[in-house]
């Protein structure tokens, strides 16, 4: 796939159709699990995919769709690109276009069977796409000293939003929306990466106990940032490994609200293995969370708790006295 195309596989007729959509630039969002306010707050297109069998607080998100589109059972929720990039709007309708004749030809539409296309004729397609729509050339140096230099001037404001949060939840959506907006001015700005993890993570306690659905999409979206983060930066400071473990804990947290979800067990074992990954060596905490009772007494999820308390144990054990 090309480095300036994303490919979407979309059902339609009954059939398979790939879509071709412009990479979005700035990837600090799994913008599966993104909310309305979420995407629309986005700089960039975004396409948001709902499953009906999904167990986190679906009944809450299907209110929420009829409210904002009219449909609860609309199963892809499409939002257009912001006012700086109208391109893309072309570009993802033309796309649409382009899928939709494709799963009809492959559909039989017209024909009396499905059509099968060999690898060199998705290349010759794919080709042929690109060079209909070439790729936007970098910012030159002076374009992205300007953009690292608003987000210098922004983000002191960001951080002062987060520190009244701590006592005030209330502006949580606000400060996300504008540390999002930093990340997508400047991707690989270190504390705005940053500063969009600590939003999240505020988000997340914010929801957690009335808003499961969005709780879940903040705390997913936190650990999606450093994922990216870790992509751009080889090595983490002593805070950003703390904030990390903060959040790939209370990831492995969330999921004592639905532990019998399908995916519960898979999403909690990848939670804590990313937490060891990051250094965790507080087993106390891992006994005593209120969250992790369940857990504990579960076959499922107990061999994952014994194997990281054992895990930190015998790190200690081999450390030597001090």
């Amino acid at each position: 796939m090309s480095d300036r195309l994303d490919l979407i596989n979309l059902p339609l007729l009954g059939d398979d159709a790939n879509l071709l959509t412009p990479r979005i630039q700035n990837r600090n969002l799994d913008i599966s699990n993104v909310t309305h306010e979420a995407t629309r707050s986005c700089n960039d297109s975004a396409i948001v995919s709902l499953s009906r069998g999904d167990d986190h607080g679906l009944s809450y998100q299907r209110n929420r769709l009829s409210r904002l589109d009219k449909n609860p059972w609309t199963p892809v929720v499409s939002t257009p690109a912001s006012p700086i990039s109208p391109h893309w709007t072309t570009l993802v309708a033309r796309s649409l276009l382009y899928a939709t004749i494709l799963a009809g030809a492959g559909c039989g539409l017209g024909q009396g069977g499905t059509q099968e296309y060999s690898e060199a004729e998705k290349k010759a397609q794919l080709d042929k796409l690109l060079a209909a729509y070439p790729a936007e050339p970098a910012d030159t140096p002076e374009q992205t000293r300007k953009k690292e230099t608003e987000v210098e001037e922004k983000l002191p404001r960001v951080t002062a939003m987060l520190e009244e949060l701590k006592t005030d939840p209330a502006r949580v959506d606000e400060v996300v929306e504008l540390s999002m907006n930093l990340v997508a001015l400047a991707p690989k700005h270190r504390a705005a990466n940053v500063a969009y993890c600590k939003a999240q993570l505020a988000s997340f306690f914010a929801k957690e106990g009335k808003d499961h659905y969005n709780a879940w999409v903040a705390i997913s979206s936190a650990a999606r940032e450093i994922e990216r983060f870790r992509e751009i930066f080889d090595d983490l400071s002593e805070d950003e490994r703390k904030l990390f473990q903060e959040v790939y804990f209370n990831q492995a947290r969330r999921e004592g609200y639905f532990p019998d979800g399908e995916n519960a067990p898979e999403a909690f074992e990848t939670a804590i293995e990313n937490l060891m990954g990051m250094g965790f060596r507080d087993a106390e905490r891992l006994r005593t969370e209120p969250k992790f009772a369940y857990f504990h007494t579960d076959q499922k999820f107990a061999p994952v708790l014994e194997a990281a308390i054992k895990q930190i144990e015998g790190s200690a054990a081999d450390d030597p006295p001090k």
